[in-house]
């Protein structure tokens, strides 16, 4: 059965026809530090990152691509912006499952859910069962083992 993603993701509060923008590796960084702290200044976000070797005017740049991007949002306070981000991290991770889902399966559920599973059995074994119970799916071993309750 073919399950269009339209139907699915109509309860995340993403814009459902415009793709998400492609993010550079610096730019997930940045959008790391703004999760982590809810908002800041762009000095702020510098003495957050990880690598030393990257300029106050490397972080203000790489801001003022996510605010052009709509992924962040900011308020002039005095001299500075204050900056926040426009989603959550699992709302990010939505918007991009959904692209693939349109781009790459034609909007078709079932590799991406299948692809997932594999990705969560290999990565990490231990959250299968708890993902497979999200999803509601029953658990084999609980189906061949009478798992039906007394």
């Amino acid at each position: 059965m073919r399950v269009k993603l339209p139907k699915l993701v109509s309860g995340f509060n993403i814009r459902r026809q415009q793709r998400l923008p492609d993010l550079g590796e610096r730019e997930l960084l940045v959008l790391d530090v703004l999760w982590e702290s809810g908002e800041a200044t762009a000095q702020a976000v510098h003495n957050e990152m990880p690598d030393d070797g990257i300029s106050l005017s490397t972080v203000q740049s790489t801001l003022e691509r996510l605010h052009r991007k709509r992924l962040i949002e900011r308020t002039k306070q005095g001299r500075a912006y204050q900056y926040r981000p426009t989603m959550n991290k699992s709302q990010l991770i939505a918007g991009l499952l959904r692209d693939m889902a349109c781009h790459v399966a034609d909007g078709d559920m079932a590799p991406m859910i299948s692809g997932f599973l594999s990705y969560v059995s290999a990565e990490a074994p231990e959250l299968l069962g708890d993902v497979s119970e999200s999803l509601g799916i029953e658990r084999t071993r609980d189906i061949t083992a009478g798992g039906e309750d007394d």
